[in-house]
């Protein structure tokens, strides 16, 4: 531990020089100290000496160390070991014995550390090797007294070297790091943190230390109290270090996208003025066309910018012959597009870039408000030939050159559209639709569309009013055969896993709009034929008609997001009956939940010989979330009010409501004429950290046992800043054994709604009754 720092010698010296200076002259001959060096490890004393007295004095001063000093008479026995208490300080004197003129001692120093070193004579199991001559002549010396007066004036200060002794320790004792014993347990009451029983002061040390200095809750503080110094492979140094953990902690604060989707509603007969009126004013105010000059309004710099951007997508762009005319877009998605062009033709390619769709009026979630572009896609000879040439243009300077030196190509079969290519050039979105064409927008819609009404009439009745459907979908991508992209790598995945657990190859999946016709086959019209495929599982009674779950599914859930595993009598025969089919069942959901699913939902029919298991990444109707993750998918729903109508300058309230705003699916109401601008983000959580969130998580295989744990976790909560989620779903989920931990015994009861022990306690102030609002009243628990 940290010595005290030796400018503090005036305080801590033993006394004796300045006693022995303040006699008189004629006492003064009398009294004399000679100090003599540890040569060597021996101690010789002079011929010459009159009434002599060996001591040792401590070179530097001590903390949490003891230091022992073992003297032996050349020739003789060895005589009492010389103990240099904790704190001791720089100066003490200690003596060893009264020798004969001429002898000769040899000197063994051993350092003790904490805790053996607060023993009043540590043994030889605790002493540790003896040191090496020079760092025993830097830690001690011997001091001859000559005169009776010298002893006598020694023996007046001892207990003075005993006071400043003490009195180091009480002052030291006042740090976690260097207090023990009840010091330890005085300072715990303090902060709340109370010894456990049978708890040694360094583990009780490693559990205050939490709590007994003021940190800042800042990302590099916060890895530093996790890790300590030290590069990304070297050994945990911070405060775990203390609990054995040996293995670094990685914080993930890169976010996972969010999918932003917009949708134009107006209400009532003036609604459509309203949209023209909105469209008219992004053509002329907001939007980039690419047929006229930038107005002149603009800030000079900015205006010469975006001509240069409509001159390359003028000359350098195919444009669509329409109708709708392709002519307007935001000046961000222009910006990134006159910039991919720049690139693509900087990698040799001269083959066409072809605009198909940017600003329309029409009813449509990706183009109607100018934030997106459809393209038609590069295909696999045009990327692969690129892909080709980065490495050539990487060499040189210019700016092009710089932009080749952040791609990262993919082989076509990983990367059909390109995203490698378009993605730096600025654009956040390059999603695949089908027929070949390509969705391009420099915000991260990624695809996501709002499907639904473009035009909803007023509520007459508050009482009934008239309510429409919304919903979020990723159907239009062309990779995931109608699937949300986490449900697609989820199944993909899903076939991977089953193979290799040895439950053979996954039975044919039902997907989309033949799940969908299903489903609302047997929640709506009971007498509807279901499709071929699931007519099996509807006359076995695993979708009964009018079922409740099948309706409670499709008030929630889009379909897309589902994916459905019926298993056939042959499949299921060789898995047994009863409690054994069951389980089998039961292994094969877990299998589906640990290839991405967030909820399986399984019924069975009324013989039970069949099952259908309904996979999705969202939480499904009935099932309890998993504790302590969110769902890969999930969407927030907002609304705004776009201009009002001439007529209606005060009128209060939107214009469109929404009765629900959570989950894929929602419902809103028209309450007065004018637009609304319906607003979808969607959640595709993908391991990385949702805003203002921060994952913790461990590389490898590093396990936590339950004590270990809950030291993390107790660091992490002092140190959560205000406003930020720490998020530990992957530390507990893959690194930490909760059945490990000294005793093996459960959490306690008081802890069971949290999966760590809580270290500081809340304080409670009792009332006149001896109740405070921490205790529980009778019968409570």
């Amino acid at each position: 531990m940290t010595a005290f720092p030796e400018d503090v010698r005036a305080l801590t010296d033993s006394g004796l020089d300045s006693a022995l200076a303040a006699l008189p002259p004629v006492y003064a001959a009398g009294a004399r100290t000679r100090a003599l060096p540890l040569k060597n490890g021996r101690i010789s004393l002079p011929d010459d000496v009159r009434e002599p007295m060996l001591l040792l004095r401590l070179l530097r001063p001590l903390a949490d160390q003891a230091v022992v000093v073992r003297c032996r008479v050349v020739g003789a026995d060895e005589v009492p070991p010389v103990v240099f208490a904790p704190f001791s300080g720089l100066g003490t004197l200690l003596p060893v014995l009264v020798p004969a003129a001429g002898a000769e001692f040899t000197a063994a120093v051993h350092l003790v550390p904490a805790p053996h070193c607060h023993q009043e004579v540590p043994d030889e199991s605790v002493r540790g090797p003896e040191l090496a001559r020079d760092p025993a002549a830097e830690l001690v010396e011997a001091v001859l007294l000559e005169g009776v007066l010298a002893r006598l004036t020694y023996l007046a200060t001892l207990e003075k070297q005993r006071m400043i002794r003490q009195a180091r320790e009480i002052a030291a004792c006042r740090h976690a790091d260097l207090a023990f014993a009840g010091a330890l347990d005085s300072l715990g009451r303090d902060l709340g943190v109370y010894r456990l029983p049978d708890e040694d002061d360094a583990r009780y040390r490693g559990r205050l230390m939490i709590f007994t200095s003021w940190r800042s809750a800042t990302p590099g503080r916060l890895a530093d109290v996790l890790n300590g110094p030290g590069p990304d492979g070297a050994a945990n140094t911070g405060l775990p270090a203390r609990f054995g953990i040996t293995g670094r902690f990685r914080l993930v604060e890169e976010q996972n996208p969010l999918a932003l989707a917009t949708r134009l509603v107006d209400i009532g007969p003036r609604g459509a003025a309203m949209r023209a009126r909105v469209h008219e004013l992004l053509r002329t105010v907001y939007l980039l066309d690419l047929d006229r000059p930038v107005p002149e309004l603009l800030p000079p710099e900015q205006r010469r910018r975006l001509e240069e951007v409509r001159q390359v997508l003028t000359t350098e762009v195919t444009r669509s012959a329409g109708p709708p005319p392709v002519r307007h877009l935001a000046p961000s998605l222009a910006v990134a597009l006159a910039r991919l062009v720049h690139l693509v033709r900087a990698l040799s390619d001269t083959g066409p870039v072809t605009l198909l769709r940017t600003h329309v009026e029409e009813p449509d979630p990706l183009h109607e408000l100018g934030l997106g572009a459809t393209l038609k896609q590069f295909g696999q000879q045009r990327l692969t030939a690129m892909a080709a040439a980065v490495e050539g243009l990487a060499e040189g300077t210019s700016e092009m050159s710089a932009l080749a030196r952040t791609l990262a190509p993919h082989p076509f079969s990983e990367d059909p559209a390109g995203r490698w290519l378009a993605e730096p050039c600025g654009l956040r979105t390059v999603h695949a639709l089908i027929d070949d064409t390509l969705f391009v927008s420099s915000l991260p819609m990624l695809g996501l569309t709002v499907e639904g009404p473009a035009r909803l009439s007023v509520a007459e009745s508050p009482a009934a009013p008239e309510k429409a459907v919304f919903e979020a979908r990723h159907s239009k991508n062309a990779s995931s055969g109608g699937l949300h992209v986490l449900a697609d790598e989820a199944a993909r995945r899903a076939r991977e896993r089953f193979p290799q657990s040895g439950f053979g190859p996954p039975p044919a999946t039902v997907t989309g709009a033949v799940l969908e016709t299903t489903l609302r086959a047997v929640a709506d019209s009971p007498t509807a034929a279901p499709p071929a495929t699931l007519t099996p599982l509807v006359e076995g009674d695993l979708l009964a008609a009018g079922t409740a779950f099948a309706r409670q599914v499709l008030d929630v859930v889009v379909v897309d997001q589902i994916v459905a595993y019926p298993f056939a009598l042959a499949q299921l025969t060789a898995l047994g009956t009863g409690d054994t089919l069951r389980g089998a069942v039961a292994a094969r959901a877990q299998a589906l939940l640990g290839s991405g699913f967030y909820s399986v939902h399984g019924v069975f029919d009324q013989a039970g010989q069949r099952v259908l298991l309904l996979a999705a990444v969202c939480l499904l109707p009935g099932r309890s979330p998993k504790q302590g993750e969110a769902p890969p998918v999930e969407f927030q729903w907002l609304t705004a009010e776009g201009p009002r109508p001439p007529a209606d300058p005060g009128a209060e309230g939107l214009p469109l409501s929404l009765l629900n705003s959570s989950g894929g699916r929602v419902e809103a109401v028209g309450h007065r004429e004018g637009l609304a601008l319906l607003v979808c983000l969607g959640h595709a959580r993908r391991g990385l950290a949702d805003p203002y969130e921060v994952r913790v998580e461990m590389p490898g295989d590093a396990r936590l046992d339950r004590d270990q744990y809950s030291y993390v976790m107790n660091i992490l909560e002092t140190l959560c800043p205000l406003g930020i989620e720490i998020n530990t779903t992957e530390l507990r989920r893959s690194h930490v054994d909760f059945g490990a931990g000294e005793g093996g015994e459960g959490f306690p009861a008081q802890v069971a709604s949290r999966t760590y022990h809580r270290y500081r306690r809340r304080r409670v102030i009792s009332d006149d009754t001896g109740r405070g609002p921490g205790r529980p009243t009778e019968g409570g628990s």
